[in-house]
């Protein structure tokens, strides 16, 4: 056999064992949904971010609803913002109470969250959440209890109502956030 085969050979089996290596360390930490519905059933979790360094934590609190937190999981140097290591937890404000559900943004500081209206506010928002920033982005309207997001587009955020009343389920867009 010659050197030049036994070379191309090993490198094959390198190469395919590196590749199985690889798939397998990909398929054992696949991220979270980017949208994730709670308006039936309340997961616990931590959801972390696709792009970035931030998760959710859901916490299921019964008859007080479903209820987050947003965490920072790493820092680079030199940390910058209202981050720090002993202060890794965003919590608190309408936003964070009684949701139905959240989505990831495209890029690294946006997420969207819906409330339902009993024990929220029925609103949905907007969070940078490398800033801590808040945007009321929809309210609901007499005769609704909340809203569910339902994805995103280009240019949109999707989301529908919850009727609670005589009122019909409702598409509803929503221009994203250019803050």
């Amino acid at each position: 056999m010659s050197k030049k085969a036994s070379i191309g050979r090993s490198f094959f089996v390198l190469l395919a064992g590196s590749f199985f290596v690889l798939a397998t360390s990909v398929f054992a930490t696949d991220q979270k949904p980017a949208l994730k519905d709670f308006s039936k059933t309340c997961e616990a979790d931590r959801y972390k971010q696709p792009i970035g360094e931030f998760s959710v934590d859901v916490y299921c609190d019964d008859a007080l609803g479903t209820n987050i937190s947003i965490v920072k999981l790493k820092f680079d140097a030199p940390m910058v913002g209202p981050y720090t290591l002993t202060k890794r937890t965003w919590q608190g404000g309408d936003w964070a109470f009684s949701i139905t559900s959240f989505m990831w943004g495209t890029d690294r500081k946006s997420l969207y969250v819906a409330t339902e209206g009993y024990n929220g506010t029925g609103k949905a928002y907007y969070l940078d959440i490398e800033t801590q920033t808040i945007q009321e982005i929809w309210s609901m309207s007499p005769g609704d209890c909340g809203s569910i997001l339902t994805g995103m587009d280009k240019e949109n955020i999707l989301l529908q109502n919850i009727p609670c009343t005589e009122n019909k389920v409702r598409d509803i867009t929503i221009p994203i956030p250019t803050n």
